[in-house]
């Protein structure tokens, strides 16, 4: 994977760093202390919440795909469950609570140049205000006639499941 903000010099000694084989994959790797730069993984959570037969999409006010319809999501914070994560997005989005927050899937690589691992989760509405907030500038409630076009490929996939009574209760 490519990393637009690589190291160049090492952090804990400062000398240059070179490109070696390291646990299986070319790594940055300090020729003086030996010190192997890790890259981690970012980290997604998505969303899906159904309520009355209607599932719940923000339109979103930031890039990538500003403007264009998603579940709720965002980024994982270092040490922050990410079940947590997921209310806390949802909250942050949409301005609802939930509780029973369950795990629907995993997707290595989504594609979508944002994250390198998403992770799904379903809730149910237990509180909150509907409103759009943080970085959607609307927020709505759609039944199946009435879904609009959405910006991520996964975003189609859990709504398709979904449409197909195949997401775990």
């Amino acid at each position: 994977m490519a990393h637009h903000k690589d190291f160049v010099h090492c952090p804990m000694c400062g000398t240059e760093l070179e490109r070696k084989q390291r646990t299986g994959d070319i790594r940055p790797v300090c020729p003086n202390c030996d010190y192997t730069v890790y890259y981690d993984p970012k980290v997604a959570v998505v969303m899906l919440v159904v309520h009355e037969d209607a599932v719940l999409l923000v339109k979103r006010g930031v890039e990538p795909k500003k403007g264009t319809w998603a579940l709720p999501a965002g980024f994982v914070n270092a040490t922050e469950d990410p079940a947590q994560a997921a209310a806390r997005e949802l909250r942050e989005e949409t301005g609802l609570e939930v509780e029973n927050v369950r795990l629907l899937d995993v997707f290595p690589n989504p594609g979508d140049g944002t994250a390198d691992i998403l992770i799904a989760y379903g809730a149910d509405v237990v509180g909150g205000r509907l409103s759009a907030d943080d970085d959607a500038v609307d927020v709505g409630f759609f039944s199946p006639g009435t879904l609009p076009q959405t910006a991520f490929l996964t975003t189609e996939w859990l709504i398709e499941r979904w449409l197909a009574g195949r997401l775990p209760d």
